[in-house]
């Protein structure tokens, strides 16, 4: 399990501390294999966290669809009416954009209020005017603007922040008693000690980065940074699906497209050891190729071939629960140490003379951007 920690920096204070570094590599081969696969999905932030609350960046992005209504031979019932043609929401739609209504494109010259727009002329270019009934749907399919005109655009696409905050993990390690005859022979030696601290701070980390939920530090709360699920299913326009039901092939390509469709793109599938079965007996993907000696059985799936998106890798988390299976694109997901606060072992100093006791402490953040365009979440499955 890789910390996170800084290695490159020139502050002493805020570079890692070698002793942390060399326990974490003892400890991480003895952890099942599946252990702490989210948090390694989180890459380490270039700088530390200079403060212990900063913002998340997300994007929005609506579809480059609308819905129209119309009266009996009035607007877009009419083959020739240019005024007043009913959208049913316009926030997304700008003077110039080109409006494909089944095979007649127009051009909006006004935007009237929030339901309704007018048009330079019906049939646009090389098609013609037609009536199209009383409701129904259209594209978006460009911008075209008369020549020293500049209109306000629309936004398809947009840029927001939320709040995360970094979070104290703190161990007491007693080592009053370790250089005893009793402790060297039960084992419970310094190293030994310190190692128990990290391996409890290790799966403290491991599960934050999955079910971490935000909250801002006060005097009588400690702070808390939101992990993986919490970015994916409580910010608003996340791409996430409510299953209902069992995890199935069907809903795995469903979440894919809503990110294919919301122009994101996605590297990991994450899901859980039980959800994993299920993949592995998944044979929809555009191709599987198996490879096994003459005396093993079974079908692993390492990955899921889907178009566009090529072999995306299965990343089983020990931890992960069996209600949710994320997509994510790990190029968003970051993960950090508060500068001067990288994760180490302080002596304390509050005990007395017969006392020697340390504390494993640090602290850190986590931040998933991009949400709503580049990461998906099926939810509710049973």
């Amino acid at each position: 399990m890789d910390l996170g920690l800084h290695t490159t920096l020139t502050d002493s204070t805020s570079i890692s501390n070698p002793e942390i570094i060399a326990i974490a590599e003892r400890i991480t081969p003895l952890m099942a294999k599946e252990f702490g696969k989210v948090w390694d999905l989180f890459s380490t932030r270039a700088t530390p966290f200079s403060t212990d609350n900063y913002q998340v960046l997300t994007r929005t992005y609506t579809a480059p669809t609308f819905a129209y209504t119309a009266s009996g031979g009035n607007g877009w019932d009419s083959a020739s009416d240019t005024t007043a043609l009913a959208i049913t929401d316009v926030s997304n739609i700008s003077v110039g954009d080109i409006l494909l209504v089944e095979s007649e494109i127009v051009v909006v010259s006004v935007v009237n209020g929030t339901t309704t727009v007018d048009v330079y002329e019906r049939g646009a270019g090389d098609t013609s005017g037609a009536a199209h009934g009383t409701s129904g749907s259209g594209k978006i399919i460009g911008n075209a603007h008369l020549e020293g005109v500049v209109d306000a655009r629309a936004m398809a696409e947009g840029t927001g922040s939320v709040d995360n905050y970094c979070q104290i993990v703190e161990e007491l390690v007693d080592l009053s008693k370790e250089d005893s005859d009793q402790a060297r022979k039960f084992g419970m030696t310094e190293v030994t000690l310190k190692a128990e601290a990290m391996e409890r701070v290790m799966r403290d980390l491991a599960r934050t980065a999955i079910f971490g939920t935000a909250r801002a530090g006060t005097a009588a709360y400690p702070a808390m940074t939101r992990g993986m699920i919490s970015h994916l299913l409580d910010i608003s326009g996340g791409i996430k699906t409510a299953v209902g039901g069992a995890f199935t092939e069907t809903a795995l390509k469903n979440i894919l497209d809503d990110v294919r469709a919301a122009g994101g793109t996605v590297n990991a599938i994450v899901l859980s050891v039980t959800n994993k079965r299920i993949a592995n007996g998944f044979t929809g993907a555009d191709s599987i190729v198996t490879t096994r000696d003459a005396t093993t059985g079974g079908q692993i799936l390492d990955g899921y071939l889907a178009d566009g998106f090529g072999v995306i890798p299965f990343v089983v988390d020990i931890d992960m629960p069996n209600d949710k299976v994320a997509v994510v694109n790990t190029r968003f997901m970051e993960k950090g140490w508060k500068v001067n606060d990288q994760l180490r072992f302080v002596p304390e100093t509050n005990v007395s003379s017969r006392e020697k006791k340390e504390t494993l402490q640090g602290k850190f953040g986590l931040s998933m951007t991009e949400v709503g365009r580049s990461h998906g979440l099926l939810y509710t499955i049973s």
